[in-house]
């Protein structure tokens, strides 16, 4: 039987259930009933856990379900990585970048929490970095020494991040966009 998401994520925090259990303010025999599988943890046991484990509530959510079917598992965690490749692909043209992930979190939003979220996160990061894309298109236009590096440095950094994050969500790890203006609610 596999991990539930809690001790996947606190073993790569390296911590026991009772040291998880002293910083959380969680019971021992609670933790070891989400991470069987055996309850269904309340929003705020989770959130208490998330932030000592430093990821998100979201992450925590899905495990005794994630646990019962492998088939489940394996369909949702291919689909993510498309979010972060549609965007990548999408940066040969201008705006394919948010509207290719847009269409396809449209169609999954409702199927995964993970989905939904991380293609939200997708969303973000692009329409915000292609809201300052623009302007430092027409600074180039018109005083080319600072116009220039700003465009190159900002496309640059979208394909770098786009690029980690891909990597990041199909070795199943934490996806982070910084400087990321919140569109789309998280």
């Amino acid at each position: 039987m596999p991990s539930s998401k809690l001790a996947v994520y606190r073993r790569k925090k390296g911590l026991t259930q009772e040291q998880l259990a002293e910083l959380s303010g969680v019971t021992t025999r609670t933790i070891q009933r989400i991470e069987k599988g055996a309850v269904v943890p309340h929003i705020q046991t989770l959130k208490m856990l998330a932030s000592c484990l430093d990821v998100e509530t979201e992450l925590l959510m899905d495990a005794p379900e994630g646990n019962s079917d492998p088939k489940e598992k394996t369909k949702p965690s291919s689909v993510i990585p498309l979010f972060h490749l549609l965007a990548l692909i999408g940066l040969g043209l201008p705006i394919l970048n948010i509207i290719l992930p847009f269409v396809l979190w449209l169609l999954k939003k409702d199927e995964n929490p993970d989905s939904d979220l991380q293609a939200k996160q997708v969303l973000n990061f692009h329409l915000t970095m292609t809201i300052l894309f623009f302007p430092s298109i027409v600074l180039m236009i018109y005083y080319f020494p600072v116009g220039f590096p700003l465009t190159v440095l900002i496309y640059a950094f979208m394909v770098l991040m786009t690029l980690i994050n891909l990597f990041r969500s199909v070795n199943l790890q934490q996806v982070k966009y910084p400087f990321s203006y919140t569109f789309f609610k998280i």
